[in-house]
C-alpha cells in the first residue's frame, strides 16, 4: 500500500489561517484594555502574553519561506514573548492592548497576503540543522505548525483565560 501526500500550498494554509485571525478577533470581542495583562489564577499565560508571542510568528514564517523582505518590525521582541519567557501579571512591562494586537494583526493580514503566491517548492525546502529541524523536516510542515496549531494552542490558552475572567464564550 502506498500514501500519497498533498502538497502544502501557500493558499491552503491562507485558508487555515485565515480562520485562526477570525477566532483571535472574535476571542478580543469584549475584553477590557485594562485586563488584558491580567492573570486570573497562578500558571496561566494572559491575553497579552499569548497574543505577543503569536505576533512575533509571521515574521519566523515569513523568514523560513525567503520573503524577509516583507517582514514587519515589531515594537517588541523574543525577550518579552518568545518561547518559555515566563508570564507575569502586568507590572508595566507589557505594552497596551492595542499595540500588541495591531502588532499580531498587521503581522498575520502581512503573511495571509504573500502565502498564497508562495512556491510549493519553496515548502518543500529542508529546514537547516537546529531544534525546529529536530520536529520538522520541511519548511512547510514548520509554517503549517506555526501558522495553525500552534496559533489555535494559544488561541485556545485565550479561550481558557476568557473563562478564568469570567468573561464567557466569544462563540
Amino acid at each position: 500500500m502506498t500514501s500519497e501526500t498533498t502538497p502544502v500550498t501557500g493558499a491552503y494554509l491562507a485558508a487555515s489561517l485565515g480562520t485562526c485571525v477570525w477566532y483571535a478577533k472574535a476571542l478580543l470581542a469584549d475584553v477590557e484594555p485594562d485586563t488584558f495583562a491580567h492573570m486570573p489564577m497562578a500558571n496561566f499565560n494572559h491575553a497579552a502574553f499569548n497574543y505577543g508571542h503569536l505576533a512575533l510568528y509571521p515574521n519566523k514564517m515569513l523568514e523560513l519561506i525567503g520573503r524577509t523582505d516583507a517582514q514587519l518590525e515589531l515594537p517588541f521582541g523574543d525577550d518579552l514573548y518568545g518561547a518559555g519567557v515566563e508570564c507575569v501579571e502586568q507590572d508595566g512591562r507589557y505594552q497596551s492592548m492595542d499595540v500588541i494586537t495591531s502588532a499580531f494583526f498587521e503581522g498575520h493580514d502581512r503573511l495571509l497576503e504573500i502565502l498564497p503566491s508562495i512556491e510549493p517548492s519553496a515548502m518543500e525546502v529542508e529546514l537547516p540543522e537546529g531544534r525546529a529541524r529536530e520536529m520538522f523536516t520541511t519548511v512547510g510542515n514548520a509554517v503549517t505548525f506555526m501558522s495553525c496549531s500552534h496559533t489555535m494552542m494559544h488561541l485556545g490558552q485565550v479561550s481558557m483565560w476568557r473563562r478564568a475572567m469570567g468573561l464567557g464564550s466569544c462563540m
